[in-house]
């Protein structure tokens, strides 16, 4: 890949709103979005990284293609980026064992990313991988994701505005006429590019590489602005960092300088307010990742003692903040040793912190709370009090529609076209039970368990809705609908039939069914409430809607005729 460069077309005022190393974290991105607010004033710009190392990564991908389509939004590339376009269409000799090797070790490493993401949307099993059906495996998912692809493969390597360049790695010079046409690998991976003895006069250069790395006394993700060199730092370590967070750059003209810059953040810990103020003391122990091998002595509860192997300095940790190494064998090399355990980046620093500050609980223990506040973390002791989201239940469509899908935009305009009535609470993905109960209680509806079934040919797909509470038996609803063998129908017909991702299946996405390839099948149960909840196409909101306006509203109007059930949760 060759170095190219795109001009962003700002006006004068309009305020740009720079962020970088998302990957894969889609809800970080909605609601840091949101926490800005993001508007069609703004123009946003993404300096790299979209994908890999979070949950979402083929979804992000996706997201933000949809809104470069319709806002001013600016996306560079990454190396990550550019590193998983090449497993998807490397053609030399050994790509397919390559392929096979990186799959595997991602699934097992992060989880997966990208490419796992696009094998589980079109039904393609990793574990079913081979060296001999990798290179179809490549066919299928670059046909069935072409237009994804294409998207990452005409990705810049830098943006330019006013007197920003925005790169994901860092260039050794501020005269672009100097590295346009160069290869573009240098300046995507450019690790410690703000230790390295560059200084730019022209413009002020953004970019990447986790901001935690740059400083050995303290652990910090907060942006770093360096007004001598004028780069800016932005990396929160978002997905590769268990303290990490993503961070957005506000830029208030593309010639501001930097001392008017500010910005703000977005991670999913708890919130709390200190209620009393704390006095620093320095710490005794900073673990990076470059060093942090350790060996486990005991366990102590909820901590764990530990001797880091090249200091030989023991200390305490909470439960979870290790790892273990794991290798990834390439053919001609020797594999890595696995099996190392290391300890995520800490710092056992006490916090200055003063009352009213708040704070991100990453961990409570018993002897205190591992905490991040401005940033910055370490322990707090003091007493606090926990914040919980705030849910706001709004009628009708919201107002700010600009980080907003279009599927879900498309739910309001129908609802509002067959003025019906509904209310609408905007949160975060709700991934654990505490954050679910909170939108139901103040759904105050039946909440509902949205599954998308089909048969074992695939030729018939129903969406059951049933109550939230209540345990699905496979084989009783295959009983009373003369369907044997029914399971989960993948991802791909979601979205080919519904128009919608996994986590955000609701009834909702049977308008988009025009040609009625999904059965409605509803639990009589469901009818025992007035109002049920669901989501409008997408999981960052949820509605509230009158049962009565859906069976005999909504369903006329988009000609589906529910088939109902008995079910009792029992075999």
């Amino acid at each position: 890949m060759r170095t190219t460069i795109q001009k962003i077309e700002a006006a004068h005022g309009q305020r740009i709103i720079a962020v970088s190393d998302i990957h894969g974290h889609l809800n970080h991105l909605i609601q840091l979005l949101r926490k800005v607010n993001y508007s069609g004033n703004d123009i946003l710009v993404i300096v790299g990284d979209l994908v890999d190392k979070g949950p979402d990564s083929l979804r992000t991908l996706q997201y933000v293609m949809e809104l470069s389509d319709r806002e001013q939004v600016y996306v560079s590339m990454g190396n990550v980026d550019l590193h998983r376009l090449q497993f998807l269409t490397d053609e030399t000799e050994g790509a397919d064992a390559r392929f096979c090797q990186f799959v595997r070790w991602m699934k097992e490493c992060w989880g997966g990313g990208l490419i796992t993401d696009m094998m589980a949307d079109i039904g393609l099993l990793v574990d079913k991988l081979t060296e001999e059906n990798a290179a179809e495996y490549r066919a299928r998912l670059r046909d069935h994701f072409h237009e994804e692809i294409a998207f990452l493969a005409s990705r810049p390597v830098v943006l330019e505005s006013g007197r920003y360049i925005f790169v994901h790695g860092g260039l050794p010079t501020d005269d672009l006429t100097q590295v346009e046409g160069l290869p573009a690998e240098p300046f995507l991976k450019n690790d410690a590019f703000l230790k390295k003895e560059y200084f730019f006069e022209r413009y002020m250069v953004v970019g990447h590489w986790p901001v935690c790395l740059y400083d050995d006394q303290k652990e910090c993700v907060a942006p770093i602005f360096e007004q001598k060199k004028n780069i800016i730092a932005i990396d929160g370590g978002c997905g590769l960092k268990q303290v990490g967070q993503l961070n957005a750059l506000l830029i208030p003209d593309q010639d501001a300088e930097m001392s008017e810059l500010s910005w703000e953040f977005f991670d999913e810990f708890p919130c709390a307010i200190a209620l009393e103020d704390q006095e620093p003391v320095a710490p005794a122990i900073h673990i990076q990742y470059f060093d942090s091998e350790v060996e486990l002595l005991e366990e102590r509860g909820d901590m764990l003692l530990l001797r880091h192997l090249s200091s030989g300095r023991e200390f305490l940790v909470p439960t979870g903040h290790t790892w273990q190494k794991m290798g990834l064998k390439i053919r001609g090399q020797e594999e890595p040793t696995t099996g190392e355990l290391h300890c995520d980046d800490y710092c056992d620093e006490r916090l200055e912190i003063k009352a009213g500050d708040e704070l991100s609980v990453i961990w409570e223990t018993s002897i205190g709370c591992y905490v991040k506040c401005r940033g910055r973390i370490g322990w707090y002791c003091g007493p606090m009090e926990k914040r919980s989201e705030t849910l706001e239940l709004v009628v009708g469509r919201p107002h700010d529609t600009k980080y907003r899908r279009e599927r879900e935009l498309t739910t309001y305009d129908l609802l509002d076209r067959l003025e019906m009535n509904y209310s609408r609470i905007d949160h975060g993905e709700a991934k654990t039970m505490e954050a679910c109960a909170a939108v139901d209680e103040k759904l105050d509806a039946v909440i509902c368990k949205n599954l998308f079934l089909r048969n074992q040919q695939k030729t018939k797909f129903y969406l059951l809705m049933m109550p939230g509470d209540k345990k699905f038996k496979t084989k009783e609803l295959s009983k009373q609908i003369n369907s044997a063998r029914l399971s989960f129908a993948e991802p791909e017909f979601m979205q080919k039939f519904l128009h919608i991702s996994p986590g955000s299946v609701s009834v909702m996405g049977l308008m988009n069914d025009t040609e009625n390839q999904v059965q409605l099948l509803i639990d009589r149960d469901v009818l025992n409430g007035e109002y049920f909840g669901c989501h409008p196409c997408v999981n960052t909101s949820s509605l509230r809607i009158s049962l009565k306006e859906l069976t005999e509203v909504f369903l006329s109007a988009i000609h589906h005729e529910p088939v109902f059930v008995d079910l009792t949760g029992e075999g």
